[in-house]
């Protein structure tokens, strides 16, 4: 059985980064039985001073079908990430703006890392999330490519357009394999009641940064007519920029209440959009959305910007994909919604859920079998 080695920040039981926790964690429930993952990451969430509870640092702890290394922050050290490549057959990295990156790709490049070296962008490299920071961004991509530190490197990549971002920043000639973020296991849901004519119940589900635009979706609300109630879930990542929502969600009218509903633990998220009838979702840039596929399978409406992978189509129609510029076509949107009859809601959502079942069991299959290809390849490509 070939050994992977996962390299990346945050791993379970954490669940502060949001999507990239719940791509690697999707991998391994699919493929675990196929591959020996080993996960090399920090001992606490986003955020948090104190490690995980029990969980050995410094030594393999199971967590479902990985085993995973756990190391204190700043603990990627050169010996360590030498030792643990030493003993894989690849290494898997998530992204690259981070201390583990840059150690990962000197040791490859000094050749002390002799397996292959895959690198998942993970949307770093979208126009929307790489203009966040842009001059400490490029100048860093800059000093890494003069270093040499991306040759005899490979990307996996989630679509055409990202492998075409990758290119951009990296070089023409980057190796790119595509293989789209696997989705979780199937689960089922029980949706709560619809709102009523008149009403309608809105969450956003995310980590609170500017990626996610919180505060842009906060200014969507304040002409919409009806009851509606707007629930907030997601990590305070960025208290400035949770400053600025809370001015604009403090000028909304009476008929919108607003409330923060603290973090979603991942077991909870299903059934926490079960509660709701639209997921409001106007990101700048998503390389994959696992959580617009997961408010589907609660049978919440994804009403969404065109900042993501997904369109109408590939929704099956089961939710709306607005320009994120066009924000009197989202406020249209989500009018329809709030006067829409309780029966045609309701039809709404439980087409949302089954759409989400029938995907989940189809692109699963596809995705995998693009993993496959891509920790079976054998040798590096210059």
């Amino acid at each position: 059985m070939k050994t992977i080695l996962i390299i990346m920040g945050r791993y379970l039981p954490g669940y502060k980064d949001g999507g990239p926790v719940r791509s690697i964690k999707n991998l391994v429930d699919r493929l675990g039985k196929e591959y020996n993952f080993r996960i090399l990451t920090t001992d606490r969430d986003h955020g948090d001073d104190k490690p995980y509870q029990g969980i050995e640092v410094r030594k393999w702890n199971t967590v479902g079908a990985a085993r995973v290394y756990y190391v204190e922050p700043g603990g990627f050290d050169e010996s360590t990430v030498e030792r643990l490549a030493s003993e894989s057959e690849l290494v898997y990295m998530c992204g690259c703006f981070n201390d583990y990156a840059r150690t990962t790709l000197k040791l490859k490049r000094q050749g002390r890392i002799k397996c292959r070296v895959v690198i998942a962008a993970m949307g770093l490299f979208s126009p929307g999330a790489f203009r966040i920071k842009y001059p400490k961004k490029k100048a860093y991509m800059v000093l890494l490519k003069r270093a040499g530190y991306f040759k005899n490197v490979e990307w996996s990549a989630s679509s055409e357009e990202e492998a075409a971002d990758i290119r951009r920043e990296v070089g023409k000639d980057a190796v790119c394999h595509l293989a789209e973020d696997l989705p979780r296991k199937v689960e089922e849901a029980k949706l709560a009641e619809s709102s009523p004519e008149g009403k309608l119940r809105i969450i956003f589900l995310s980590r609170i940064s500017k990626k996610k635009n919180l505060a842009y979706a906060a200014g969507l609300l304040k002409d919409l007519q009806g009851q509606v109630v707007f629930d907030i879930y997601g990590n305070k990542e960025d208290a400035s920029y949770w400053k600025e929502c809370e001015d604009r969600l403090n000028k909304l009218p009476e008929n919108i209440s607003w409330n923060y509903k603290g973090e979603a633990p991942a077991e909870e998220v299903i059934h926490i959009f079960s509660q709701y009838d639209v997921f409001l979702f106007p990101t700048l840039a998503e390389n994959y959305g696992h959580v617009i596929l997961e408010a589907m399978s609660g049978g919440c409406i994804p009403v969404i910007s065109d900042k993501t992978p997904w369109t109408v189509e590939k929704l099956g129609r089961s939710g709306n994909v607005v320009e994120l510029e066009e924000a009197a076509d989202f406020q249209k949107i989500l009018q329809r919604y709030v006067d829409m009859g309780e029966a045609e809601l309701r039809e709404k959502r439980e087409h949302c859920f089954l759409f989400s079942k029938k995907y989940l069991q189809e692109e699963a299959k596809k995705a995998e079998n693009s993993y496959r290809s891509i920790f079976e390849k054998e040798t590096d490509e210059d």
